[in-house]
C-alpha cells in the first residue's frame, strides 16, 4: 500500500543481517496472474465493506478477467519475436531515460519531477474526469465498483505518460497518447465490472442452490444446517451467509 503512489519513503531494516536501507519515494508495480478463485476472495470482502476491505484489490486498475470459454483449440505457433522485441525495446527506452531527458519539471511544493498534459490532451482528460466524478458521486455503482474506478484518476494520467513516453515523445503529455489511455479505460473498467460480477453472481447461485435443498432442511434453519451437508456449491460458509442474506432481502426467507 505504501509503494502503490510513490510518494513515501520504506525503511528495509533486517536487524539479524545488518541490513539498514532507505527507499526516499518506494513504489512497486505487479504484474501476474491467479487463479480467478483466489481474486474473488479478495473481492468478497471489498464487496461486503468488512474489515477486509484494505482497498488493496482496488489499486490493481489493469485487473482483466479471463473468458470461460466453451469450447478448446489447440494452438501450436511461433511467439511473435516482432511484438516481443518492441516490447523490450520499450522497456530499455522507459530505463535510460531521466526527467531532464524528456522534460520534465519540478515546483517547490514537489520535489517529484512531471510532465503536464498537452491543451488537447487536458481537454480530453477534463472532459472525461467529469462524467467519472458524476458516476462516482451517484448511487448508479456498487461502492465496491466505485472505490475502483475512484482509483482510476491516477491510472489513465499515468497510462497516458507511459504511452507518450514509449512514443519516444518529450514534453506534454500528446493529446494522442490520453486518447488511448482513456479508450484503455473504458477496456479495463469492462473487466473490473466482471471480476466484482462474479462475487454477486457466485452469491446469486448458492441462493438459487439453497432454494432447490429448502425442502431437505427443517422450517427453522441457520447458516451451520445448510453448511455441514457439504452440498455440492454450499461448502463455503462466508458463501452460505450471503446467500441467506440475499434470500432473505429477496423475501424468500424470514430472519429471525
Amino acid at each position: 500500500m505504501t509503494g502503490w503512489n510513490g510518494r513515501d519513503g520504506y525503511t528495509f531494516d533486517r536487524i539479524m543481517r545488518g541490513l539498514d536501507l532507505h527507499i526516499p519515494k518506494v513504489t512497486l508495480s505487479v504484474i501476474g496472474g491467479a487463479q480467478p478463485g483466489r481474486i474473488a476472495e479478495y473481492l468478497r470482502h471489498a464487496v461486503r465493506g468488512t474489515a477486509g476491505d484494505d482497498g488493496l484489490m482496488q489499486r490493481f486498475s489493469l485487473l482483466v478477467w479471463p473468458d470461460h470459454r466453451g469450447d478448446w483449440k489447440d494452438v501450436d505457433r511461433w511467439p511473435d519475436s516482432t511484438a516481443r522485441n518492441r516490447a523490450f525495446a520499450a522497456f530499455d527506452h522507459l530505463d535510460k531515460i531521466t526527467p531532464d531527458t524528456i522534460g520534465g519539471q519540478r515546483d517547490p511544493f514537489d520535489a517529484s519531477p512531471y510532465l503536464r498534459l498537452s491543451p488537447g490532451g487536458l481537454v480530453a482528460f477534463r472532459e472525461w474526469r467529469t462524467k467519472l466524478e458524476r458516476r462516482l458521486h451517484g448511487d448508479e455503482l456498487h461502492p465496491a465498483m466505485a472505490s475502483h474506478l475512484s482509483k482510476y484518476r491516477k491510472a489513465i494520467p499515468a497510462l497516458a505518460l507511459i504511452m507518450h513516453l514509449i512514443d519516444g515523445g518529450t514534453g506534454p503529455v500528446s493529446e494522442d497518447a490520453t486518447i488511448r489511455a482513456l479508450a484503455w479505460s473504458e477496456y479495463l473498467e469492462s473487466h473490473a465490472a466482471r471480476a466484482y460480477a462474479s462475487v454477486t453472481n457466485s452469491t446469486a447461485s448458492a441462493a438459487r442452490l439453497i432454494l432447490k435443498r429448502i425442502g431437505e432442511l427443517p422450517e427453522q434453519f441457520t447458516a451451520r444446517d445448510v453448511y455441514r451437508h457439504q452440498w455440492s456449491g454450499l461448502t463455503d460458509r462466508e458463501m452460505v451467509r450471503d446467500a441467506l442474506d440475499m434470500l432473505g432481502d429477496y423475501g424468500h426467507l424470514i430472519p429471525d
